[in-house]
């Protein structure tokens, strides 16, 4: 019971144990200082390490957090970009599973990631708590643990200075035979939750292996809500939204098509062997670049590409070699509802999940980085620099809608007032000798 505990409490203390300072990778010293700057909303974006980080847009962003595949020379590289664009840095670790604490693996382990923390001068350290705790399989007798070894922590262990904790949860909160509350004190020693894009797709929300959307607003609005029924306040919460999609292979697939609407294809990909674990394998990531580099007619065209309106996500029906393909991504008008969301609900923020996926194809993307991330999300409005996609049409549709209002109110008049010369006038209310066809009772309404 006291296993996991323990391994928080060497993880916590040696996080906080002093040492010699390490030699500043930056062109200038001033850039090796933790600074852990505040903003709000927080605009975090997560790096992988595959693209130029230069190229991207800094002006907005808040966080980069870099992947443990980042090597430690860019790592490096990173934490001095975004300490120079005045952006916090953190490096993503995820626990070990074991519960042995004298076990090398995690000795090992514990020394290497507050090696890491001074080597990279980090501002916080993105803890990685998925499989830790295994919201599959754990029973409540692991709430118990996790909580003690927390209460422990906080009491004991966990004091500045040293890099804060950025804890990775699933969407929902990790409840165990229907006991919720270990959220709430995970709360009080993380300084915010980052909800795991890749966490919905779980074993207990895709029973029937059917292809969905990666991030379905149904459920992220649900986990977001058990969150904050369960004492998490919305500024702790940092939305983690995916810039890359999955194209599933179908080994079955069926089709209906609703009076006035396209044809819907429901797709379903094999489980592994009647175990009711699904077929992860016929299930391959693509980045947003990849997506609009394959298939930039069905990106750009929305006749051209399906709209889920429960998801409230994108995604393309496609034959290859015979073969059913179904690809679910976030698009244009899926980004904007979540973005849209967060910040009517006034969460912390997000995390663009990752950055690599917009930029993997070395295209022309300023634009898209401009109106998809930054104008959008952090000052509802669309930047002069991208009004050449978003802008130009939210003002043709502004003026059609003002041009049509004053022909259509200028054509009524001319209408009435020669019907009214016509016939003469009527007193107000007085009823038409026409029948009408609609009536109160009719269903169809």
């Amino acid at each position: 019971m006291h296993a996991v505990a323990d391994i928080f409490i060497i993880l916590v203390s040696a996080w906080t144990i002093n040492s010699e300072s390490t030699i500043c990778p930056c062109s200038t010293s001033t850039l090796c200082s933790v600074n852990k700057r505040k903003f709000n909303p927080e605009i975090v974006v997560v790096a992988e390490g595959k693209t130029d980080h230069s190229k991207w847009l800094w002006n907005e962003i808040s966080t980069v957090i870099a992947m443990e595949s980042v090597p430690e020379s860019e790592a490096k590289n990173l934490m001095c970009t975004a300490h120079q664009n005045h952006a916090n840095f953190a490096f993503v670790r995820e626990v070990p599973m074991t519960t042995n604490t004298s076990d090398p693996i995690l000795t090992d382990w514990l020394k290497e990631t507050a090696d890491m923390e001074k080597m990279f001068y980090a501002d916080y350290i993105a803890l990685d708590l998925l499989k830790l705790l295994g919201q599959c399989k754990a029973d409540s007798s692991h709430v118990q643990e996790v909580l003690s070894l927390l209460t422990f922590m906080i009491t004991n262990y966990f004091t500045p200075p040293g890099a804060e904790l950025l804890c990775i949860v699933p969407y929902k909160p990790p409840c165990y035979d229907g006991d919720c509350s270990l959220s709430q004190y995970m709360a009080k020693h993380c300084a915010a939750f980052i909800t795991s894009p890749e966490s919905f797709t779980t074993c207990d929300t895709n029973p029937n292996c059917i292809a969905k959307a990666t991030i379905p607003m149904t459920s992220l609005v649900f986990g977001v809500e058990e969150y904050i029924d369960h004492g998490l306040t919305p500024d702790k919460l940092l939305i983690g939204i995916p810039w890359h999609g999955y194209d599933y292979t179908c080994i079955n697939y069926t089709t209906n098509k609703k009076t006035g609407s396209t044809e819907q294809l429901t797709c379903y990909f094999d489980e592994i062997n009647t175990s009711k674990t699904c077929n992860m394998t016929l299930r391959k990531k693509l980045s947003l670049a990849e997506i609009k580099s394959n298939y930039p007619e069905q990106y750009k065209n929305s006749k051209s590409h399906h709209y889920h309106p429960i998801y409230r996500s994108d995604y393309i029906n496609v034959q290859k070699e015979g073969q059913q393909h179904q690809i679910w991504y976030e698009g244009h008008d899926s980004l904007l509802d979540k973005y849209m969301y967060i910040r009517s609900m006034e969460f912390k923020g997000m995390v663009i999940w990752t950055a690599d996926d917009l930029s993997a194809k070395g295209i022309d993307d300023g634009t898209e980085w401009n109106w998809i991330l930054h104008s959008l999300f952090s000052k509802g409005e669309i930047q002069e620099k991208s009004r050449d996609m978003a802008g130009i049409v939210a003002g043709i549709s502004v003026g059609c809608f003002v041009l049509g209002s004053f022909l259509g109110f200028a054509f009524g008049c001319a209408v009435m007032r020669k019907r009214m010369h016509k016939k003469g006038l009527r007193l107000p209310f007085q009823r038409d000798d026409e029948e009408t066809d609609f009536h109160d009772d009719d269903n169809t309404l």
